[in-house]
């Protein structure tokens, strides 16, 4: 049993040596913030802008919209009464299907009252979320809503072997969280 394990392990070991060169190496940043794009959504909702952004911007309330999240847990508030809450942190506890439950933590980095809520999840993406409302011309009751993704993974293993897989992954999560905002505001 030694000796087949021992003829193939040099090439175990020359594999193993080739990932943890790609997980090594970084892609240089393209952009200032070094941040890439993983993708973009659009919908419309059938709300007024103020009403969709109290239901984006509550963390407590993602379990009710956004797929897969069992809870959330309020970790550590950075801002007074009053003022942005920009810096609060949570705990999100997401259910993985075959592996359980598992916890990553939610960073509030921007929120412009009623155009734009900005998040980062310090999962295994290191996404960033940035939500944009706008008012839609031909209804003053209705917002258009876009989800832009970005991940600031920037190794060759995750930009050439996981990206394609992390793409349609996080694609199918956010078109899923549209559909569940549209569902939930039908049935306010």
């Amino acid at each position: 049993m030694a000796s087949i394990f021992s003829r193939y392990l040099k090439h175990i070991s020359c594999i193993i040596l080739i990932f943890a060169i790609l997980y090594k190496y970084e892609i240089p940043a393209k952009s200032s913030d070094g941040k890439i794009l993983l993708i973009t959504k659009s919908s419309t909702l059938a709300y007024d802008k103020l009403h969709v952004y109290q239901i984006i911007t509550n963390i407590d309330k993602f379990t009710g919209w956004y797929p897969n999240i069992a809870r959330v847990e309020h970790m550590k508030s950075t801002a007074s009464q009053g003022k942005k809450p920009e810096g609060d942190k949570y705990r999100l506890i997401t259910k993985v299907p075959l592996i359980g439950e598992i916890s990553s933590e939610l960073v509030i980095q921007k929120t412009d009252r009623a155009q734009r809520f900005i998040y980062s999840v310090n999962s295994w993406l290191l996404e960033v979320n940035s939500i944009e409302l706008k008012s839609t011309p031909k209804n003053t009751n209705s917002t258009d809503i876009e989800w832009t993704v970005y991940t600031k993974r920037r190794s060759f293993l995750f930009q050439y072997l996981i990206l394609p897989f992390a793409k349609f992954y996080k694609n199918q999560l956010v078109r899923e969280a549209l559909f569940s905002l549209m569902i939930h505001f039908r049935n306010l």
